[in-house]
């Protein structure tokens, strides 16, 4: 159960949904999960970049979920358990989308393609996964940042030495697995038992009078007589 690249693997799930929607429109640039350094967008513009720039955890159950997790595995015995894990964090990842190019136009193409990109996969599932963090049956959710604002562009750039620039802001909820095993519990194998009358052995069996525990017929008493 314990998944420690969830992080990661959410960033590459999302990062593969921007490189296709790049592909498909057979666009001049290439996307990357990077700090939206000035270096890094001299050397590889004209591209569109993604940026995990907050992380917020929380702990949080879900409704009809139990506070501990449990995960089956089977032992090198064969044997069956229950194991139970202590309660997963929450994750909220907070992302800014920009794009960078020598043509101002070219540059707004780009960030408006990587917005279809989203637009047109807001929810990412199978094989749009990256990484063994995610079992069957999960997806990831991606959601306009409302709260991001140029106020917020303008901290998350000007810390990495940037001007202000045009920038969206995504949010996406992910899950962090404890691997603190806080309980184990053997799985008990179905079993069946039998039961039938001793009196009545099934066919096949030894019968009730070579037992010697044949029923002796009942004794009928009947009302007494009237004299």
């Amino acid at each position: 159960m314990p998944k420690y690249q969830v992080i990661r693997d959410v960033g590459h799930s999302l990062l593969g949904v921007l490189r296709a929607e790049l592909s498909a429109a057979r666009a001049k640039g290439k996307a990357y999960l990077a700090a939206p350094t000035a270096e890094f967008l001299r050397k590889n513009q004209p591209c569109l970049l993604l940026f995990l720039y907050d992380l917020r955890p929380s702990i949080r159950v879900i409704h009809e979920e139990k506070w501990e997790l449990e995960e089956e595995i089977v032992d090198e015995r064969g044997e069956s358990h229950i194991v139970k894990y202590g309660r997963p964090l929450d994750l909220r990842l907070k992302y800014l989308l920009t794009a960078s190019a020598d043509d101002l136009g070219d540059e707004h193409e780009l960030l408006g393609l990587g917005m279809k990109g989203f637009l047109d996969h807001p929810k990412i599932s199978g094989e749009q996964l990256a990484g063994d963090s995610f079992g069957k049956g999960d997806s990831l959710t991606v959601h306009h940042d409302s709260d991001f604002t140029l106020a917020t562009s303008q901290a998350v750039l000007g810390g990495l030495g940037l001007g202000a620039r045009l920038a969206v802001g995504y949010q996406v909820d992910a899950r962090l697995y404890s691997g603190r095993e806080v309980g184990r519990t053997k799985r008990v194998r179905e079993r069946h038992i039998d039961v039938f009358d001793p009196l009545r052995p099934p066919p096949g069996s030894i019968s009730a009078k070579e037992l010697g525990v044949e029923a002796k017929p009942p004794r009928i008493v009947g009302p007494p007589g009237k004299k």
